[in-house]
């Protein structure tokens, strides 16, 4: 079972930025180009390169007297203003509060408006130098102003230019130097326009990454886009598969020579479970070994042996996963509360690790709940 001394790390969490993020932090020549929220219909809605972003409840969590499922629309189904949301969702401080009633130690935050790889800021964007300004803005906030006042509990991942090397190897190091635990990067680049991991064009990131132990994080949906069945299957149909998405990220990675190469290099899929893993294990290893293969692979390195060394999976209520942990890799499994999105189970996630933890081992339910977060992100 669960210790009662276990102090839970949740490994997939969002700062919900807070309207005034860039206005008050950019230089006055940039504000009227920076994001901002607007009035659309009542709603507040993200203005941004000629974007609007409404703010939708499903990422956030509503006050009391607020419904999860937003306003009934028609226009502006699903959305939320900030007034109808947790403080929690934007405040850190509130955060703290909301983590304590939910019985979360430690949380690593991801961006929301943002987008997960930091896209918002170059995908489709002319300006790319402002583009580049407001992605520093968005990290400073996150580390000196959430994470820095809060270090023992608040932990920041990263975005990066990941369309420019040289630009995002220095934004790395630069957040290195600033506390940052872990880099916002896509599932499949190639769906931003970018190289794919089975080319050399990311080694230079990688090695800092290698050298300073910093894990490379790819959550679903950081490719825009999530897997489907057709144009007109219900949101439903996508949003069961999304574990999916890790899947192909994780056979990418699992098949690159990049773990072969930055032997250090941790990668974790976020959002993505882990029920799907010893199949996917059993199949690359047996795609390794398949002769009619040898001359096409580049991968030195058995998968499940890689895997077992660098590649991290995140659980958020999958019970199945904790019946199964016979054949799932015990160190590589980690846990997530997903606050605020609507997937987590805020505020009843330490009655669910306690309940569904209840016949597996201490030392084991230590390590999901809190030890491999620690040892992966170097706490």
């Amino acid at each position: 079972m669960l210790p009662e001394t276990a102090r839970p790390m949740s490994a997939d969490d969002h700062l919900i930025e807070p309207p005034d993020l860039w206005t008050a932090r950019v230089p006055a020549r940039f504000v009227d180009r920076a994001p901002k929220v607007v009035n659309v219909n009542g709603r507040d809605t993200w203005s941004y390169n000629d974007e609007l972003t409404p703010l939708m409840m499903g990422t956030c969590r509503p006050l009391p007297g607020f419904t999860p499922t937003g306003h009934p629309g028609p226009e502006s189904i699903g959305t939320a203003n900030f007034d109808e949301i947790r403080p929690g969702c934007y405040d850190p401080v509130a955060r703290l509060e909301d983590m304590d009633i939910d019985g979360v130690w430690g949380q690593l935050l991801f961006p929301n408006f943002a987008r997960f790889a930091g896209h918002r800021f170059y995908l489709g964007v002319e300006d790319l130098d402002a583009g580049m300004l407001f992605m520093k803005t968005y990290n400073d906030y996150l580390l000196d102003e959430w994470c820095a006042p809060h270090s023992e509990r608040l932990f920041g991942s990263v975005i990066l230019p990941l369309y420019d090397m040289d630009l995002a190897v220095a934004e790395l190091k630069r957040t290195i130097d600033k506390g940052a635990k872990a880099i916002s990067f896509s599932e499949n680049p190639t769906v931003l326009g970018l190289p794919s991991v089975h080319t050399d064009y990311w080694d230079p990131l990688w090695a800092v990454a290698n050298e300073a132990n910093i894990p490379v994080c790819m959550h679903i949906g950081s490719s825009s886009t999530l897997v489907n069945t057709s144009d007109d299957a219900p949101a439903t149909v996508s949003l069961t598969l999304t574990g999916i998405n890790s899947v192909l990220a994780c056979v990418d990675w699992l098949m690159s020579s990049t773990l072969d190469t930055f032997t250090s290099l941790n990668v974790v899929l976020s959002e993505g479970g882990v029920g799907w893993v010893p199949y996917i294990l059993e199949r690359a290893d047996k795609m390794f070994h398949d002769q009619r293969l040898g001359n096409m692979l580049v991968t030195r390195e058995l998968p499940s042996e890689k895997f077992a060394k660098n590649v991290h999976v995140c659980l958020v209520d999958e019970s199945f996963a904790i019946r199964s942990l016979a054949d799932l890799p015990l160190d590589n499994l980690l846990w997530e509360g997903d606050y605020p999105h609507g997937d987590g189970l805020w505020p009843d996630n330490l009655a669910y690790l306690k309940k569904v933890m209840s016949d597996v081992p201490d030392a084991d339910a230590l390590k999901i709940v809190e030890t491999n977060f620690r040892r992966v992100f170097n706490i």
